[in-house]
């Protein structure tokens, strides 16, 4: 699958963090407190899709991947989904544990074999935009792997500026978001959230997709 931009992006990266390929790294951040892209809350496009509830939006099973410290995962959980989230990153499976939800310490680029057809949602928060350019496809086939037909994958991703190599986390276009997930996926919803956090704003985006049979 062509994702867009060519591979030389994971061989740039020796000296930054590996992305998904590497849970130490993650857990060294989180224990030098420098866990930068926890706002210490749910995002709030998911808290203002939670209050419109559309109607596509019924509680079902979901999985929240790289769930970090489980924020949006609560806020899911909370308005009534089964929800499991996943991170590979041990403080970061602690502090959702904490916070009462189902956590399966992996790496979401292999997801254990059980998990395969058993959710109605992905849930994507700032875990695509971490991995390397390169892994997009892995990312695009768990997703796939782990929904049930006619799933959704519905998300806010991030970082919509000027590209560059220096990632995590890795800029993104329109155009980058398609090449990656169609035709593995259907888009059916693509804007920029009237709300986000702080300095997102303007640089992240609400997909809603659905597997394709």
């Amino acid at each position: 699958m062509n994702v867009g931009r060519p591979p030389i992006y994971c061989a740039s990266m020796s000296d930054r963090i590996l992305g998904n390929n590497d849970a130490a790294s993650w857990e060294a951040i989180y224990q030098a407190d420098d866990a930068g892209w926890d706002i210490g809350a749910a995002a709030p496009p998911f808290c203002d899709l939670l209050v419109a509830a559309p109607a596509w939006l019924r509680p079902g099973r979901m999985l929240v991947p790289g769930c970090g410290a489980g924020h949006d995962a609560a806020a899911f959980a909370a308005a009534g989904f089964a929800v499991t989230a996943m991170d590979f990153a041990p403080t970061a499976v602690r502090l959702t544990r904490e916070k009462g939800i189902h956590v399966v310490e992996s790496n979401f680029l292999q997801p254990p074999a059980a998990l395969t057809g058993a959710f109605d949602y992905v849930l994507e928060h700032t875990c695509f935009c971490a991995i390397p350019v390169c892994d997009r496809p892995r990312y695009v086939a768990a997703a796939r792997r782990v929904l049930k037909p006619g799933g959704l994958l519905i998300g806010l991703f991030y970082r919509f500026d000027p590209a560059d190599v220096n990632g995590p986390p890795f800029a993104l276009s329109e155009e980058d978001l398609r090449t990656a997930f169609e035709p593995e996926f259907e888009i059916l919803e693509l804007q920029s959230p009237a709300r986000s956090h702080g300095k997102r704003q303007g640089r992240e985006r609400f997909l809603r997709m659905r597997v394709t049979t």
